[in-house]
């Protein structure tokens, strides 16, 4: 997608929103930057680990902006949250120089123009000391790929699981559809499409398969809605144990924009069953990066 539909796309998702699409809208274009990436209706996990809605963020500054309206709620609760949205969410804790700037849309519209100004001035100063540039999606994975380690924290997404096998494990596929592939030594590259949980009650997306992970990503739990396929997994689990097999996992999601990625969420190994749910087995996460093949 280049700027011009990716731009269309992302304010567009703010136009039943008067107020916040006024004032969205006016400080990307008094910004007047096309190097500078905004992100509309980004999911946040706060330091207190509850998750809230950013309206406008700019992943390069890590500068995100609130509009305040009448009845305006920020912060939502976890179990309204799509598992999607907490795959995606930027995690305040990782960043340190993360910054909030608010903008109360119950003010008279001098006084909101006079705000939105010093936003902009704002924006504009921390952009003049730091060397950024809206990168395409090629460029991010080669960005990638200069690194030595992976981490759950970096704000990386791949569109195709051949990407993670050609950049992380340095294979060499024109193309690859297996969501479960052997990447290096013990370690397997997982892509699970993850489970939803709609009021409480827990749902396939991946042909019968559950694969539960936990807010916190410590976890995930996998399980099948054919109790005869749960039984043969119970089985065989040990010798995933024995053989100190460990999974790279690649949780599959939708981004903010609709369209499906894959982001590392850390190496997990199975220890046994569920603790909470016995047709479930338990995969714990080992380790939050994982170090590129080179």
């Amino acid at each position: 997608m280049d700027k011009r539909d990716y731009l269309v796309k992302t304010f567009s998702r703010t136009k039943r929103k008067d107020y916040e699409n006024y004032i969205l809208t006016a400080i990307w274009h008094k910004l007047d930057n096309m190097d500078l990436k905004p992100v509309s209706q980004q999911y946040v996990k706060r330091k207190n680990g509850t998750h809230a809605l950013m309206d406008l963020y700019f992943p390069q500054l890590n500068i995100e902006i609130e509009v305040d309206e009448a009845y305006h709620q920020d912060n939502q609760k976890a179990d309204k949250l799509r598992m999607d949205d907490i795959i995606s969410a930027v995690n305040e804790k990782s960043v340190e120089d993360f910054l909030c700037l608010r903008i109360d849309a119950t003010k008279t519209i001098e006084q909101i123009n006079d705000r939105i100004n010093e936003v902009v001035s704002i924006i504009k100063s921390k952009a003049s000391k730091v060397r950024f540039k809206w990168l395409s999606y090629e460029e991010e994975l080669e960005q990638v790929r200069q690194q030595k380690f992976l981490s759950i924290y970096d704000d990386v997404s791949f569109k195709y699981i051949k990407d993670i096998a050609n950049i992380i494990f340095d294979k060499n596929v024109k193309s690859l559809q297996h969501a479960f592939f052997k990447a290096k030594g013990n370690v397997w590259a997982w892509c699970p499409k993850l489970s939803i949980n709609i009021d409480g009650d827990v749902k396939s997306m991946a042909g019968g398969w559950i694969n539960f992970l936990a807010e916190d990503w410590t976890y995930i739990d996998e399980s099948h809605l054919d109790g005869k396929i749960v039984e043969g997994r119970k089985s065989t689990y040990m010798e995933e144990m024995n053989s100190d097999r460990e999974r790279a996992v690649f949780a599959k999601y939708k981004d903010n924009l609709g369209y499906n990625r894959y982001r590392f969420v850390g190496v997990f190994k199975s220890f046994g069953l569920s603790p909470e749910n016995e047709s479930c087995i338990r995969y714990s996460r080992i380790a939050d990066k994982i170090k590129l093949v080179k």
